[in-house]
């Protein structure tokens, strides 16, 4: 029963998944369709006004030409204007040229077949160019009925006499001949809601309202002329209006609709962009989703019997692991004392092979202070008081040293708490090499330290660190012990995140640095008191719990040379 309300629950998330990404890309694919038909009324629009641009500025130039200016005079022959025109017609594409006397009567024309005196007085573009406006018109040619753009600029003359009008047409099927082919149908519509330019032909005086509504103003064609648009029902999806067609071989049976109107045609251009392709895809990405839903609840299903069957496998598991858990848990501890005691026992054996320099350091101090004590005494029986006083002070010099050396040692032997704080890797330096003075001392070795004098806090121990670095100086002065030149350098740098102590000898080397770190790896000789291969295991160690590394290898120069990185800590 649980696993059924998981398959079920399942199944209605994955439904609700897919039904969400259909919708999802069904919206993502509208909104890109919508730019879309942004662009091709954009670029539609800028194309038809390219255009026209010519022929807008054709009346302009015809008005003050000087044969036109003649005709209008009645200065020149009519048919010389008329061949003018017709010309100036062929060589700009416009359909028709006609220029009219302030009457309103053509007094001369491009198209022969015209008749002089026709009366276009009423036309709204000669009232518009009457007016000192460049007059544009489209309507229907009143005698062929093709669709046409009426442009007309009057001939004014100073001051302010009225010679005539010049009116240019343009067929706009001429104009949509050079449009190329689109995909998607466009039209233009006028104020009457009548698809005047579009590129699909069958559009072409299409009314989008009622047929017989009456006209909004005063045109040249009649509601007789003009056609129903397609049948079709409108929606709206996502913000975006969706038309659904009737059967019909110039839209598509559903259509995202993008208008915009344009005020230098006066007219409103619309496009009509299938959404076919956006519904395809999003059906796709949905198919997709829900075919990865259902390899996923397969895999989930299959991983689910096999979790069934595991769990039977580790109830019985779970004993045993419990058991060899307990048993993991007292061997670390015991691994983790044994460590301890072997830290513990290096210590001991570094103080060990010590003992011999500082028993020799202790009895300085002591049979200084001996002498100190029997001179003092004489002093005072031959009633030398002041320099009695000069030979007890120089005793608590000495006894100040004794008692440095003795501290030092207390400190190294005592038990440090396993903990991680800052620590002044100058003083662990200095106090390892006071331990190793009385040794370096006997065996003559020259030590340069160059470490500088500010103080460098690093993460670590105090005692734990310092057993590192004399056992780093114990094996450097066993390993020039018996050489002809006694040298021991020990560097320190450091940079924002990490210091580096470098300890080199000039003795024989390493003759094999991989396997320096390994516990009971060592060159001395077997029963030479000189320990059991541990010290640098156990340093090894140390330097790794403090978070740093260990390094060695033999130096260029000769010798074995050892780098412990530290972790810089804020003091």
């Amino acid at each position: 029963m649980p696993r059924l309300r998981y398959l079920l629950v399942y199944m209605l998330l994955s439904a609700i998944l897919v039904v969400g990404m259909y919708f999802y890309s069904l919206q993502t694919g509208l909104d890109r369709l919508a730019q879309t038909g942004r662009v091709r009324i954009d670029q539609s629009s800028d194309r038809l006004l390219g255009q026209l641009s010519s022929f807008k500025q054709l009346p302009n130039i015809l008005a003050r030409h000087p044969i036109v200016s003649q005709a209008f005079d009645q200065t020149t022959d009519i048919e010389t204007v008329n061949g003018f025109l017709a010309n100036t017609a062929l060589l700009s594409g416009a359909r028709e040229i006609f220029i009219v006397d302030p009457n309103g009567e053509i007094i001369a024309q491009s198209h022969k077949d015209a008749t002089l005196g026709l009366d276009v007085a009423n036309q709204p573009y000669l009232r518009a160019a009457l007016n000192g406006r460049l007059g544009i018109f489209a309507t229907l040619d009143a005698d062929t009925g093709a669709r046409t753009i009426f442009i007309a600029r009057a001939s004014i003359t100073k001051p302010n006499i009225l010679k005539g009008i010049v009116v240019v047409s343009v067929d706009i099927a001429a104009l949509e001949f050079e449009w190329h082919v689109d995909e998607e149908a466009l039209a233009f519509f006028d104020i009457n809601d009548v698809a005047f330019i579009t590129n699909r032909s069958n559009l072409a005086l299409r009314r989008m309202s009622e047929v017989d509504k009456p006209l909004k103003d005063d045109r040249s064609y009649t509601i007789s002329q003009l056609r129903p648009f397609f049948g079709h029902s409108e929606g709206n999806q996502f913000g975006h209006a969706l038309w659904r067609f009737a059967v019909n071989k110039e839209l598509p049976p559903e259509a995202l609709v993008k208008s915009k109107f344009i005020p230098r045609l006066d007219m409103t251009a619309r496009v009509f962009l299938p959404t076919q392709a956006a519904k395809t895809a999003a059906s796709l990405q949905a198919a997709l989703v829900a075919a990865i839903l259902f390899a996923l609840g397969v895999v989930l299903w299959a991983l689910m019997q096999r979790r069934k069957n595991l769990i039977e496998q580790l109830a019985i598991e779970e004993a045993a692991n419990t058991s060899l858990e307990a048993r993991v848990e007292k061997r670390t501890q015991q691994l983790k004392k044994a460590q301890y005691q072997l830290v513990q026992a290096g210590k001991l054996t570094a103080l060990g092979e010590m003992s011999a320099g500082i028993s020799h350091e202790l009895n300085q101090p002591l049979a200084a202070m001996q002498n100190y004590a029997e001179n003092g005494a004489k002093l005072l029986d031959r009633d030398r008081i002041e320099e009695a006083k000069e030979n007890f002070g120089l005793i608590n010099v000495q006894i100040n040293r004794a008692t440095r050396i003795i501290s030092s040692l207390r400190a190294f032997a005592r038990r440090e708490k396993e903990t991680i704080g800052p620590v002044d890797l100058q003083e662990v330096i200095k106090d390892s090499l006071n331990l190793a003075q009385s040794r370096i001392k006997a065996a003559s070795v020259d030590v340069q330290c160059r470490t500088g004098m500010a103080s460098i806090m690093v993460k670590g121990g105090h005692v734990r660190l310092q057993q590192v670095i004399i056992n780093l100086l114990t094996n450097a002065l066993d390993a020039v012990e018996d050489g002809s030149e006694k040298r021991i350098f020990i560097d320190l740098t450091h940079d924002s995140t990490t210091s580096a102590l470098t300890i080199r000898d000039t003795g024989q080397g390493l003759e094999d640095p991989a396997r320096v770190f390994d516990p009971f790896y060592s060159t001395k000789d077997i029963g030479s008191s000189k320990g059991m291969g541990l010290g640098l295991s156990i340093s090894y160690g140390i330097v790794g719990s403090f978070g740093g590394e260990m390094t060695c290898r033999n130096h260029p120069d000769g010798g074995a040379e050892f780098k412990v990185e530290l972790q810089m800590a804020t003091p």
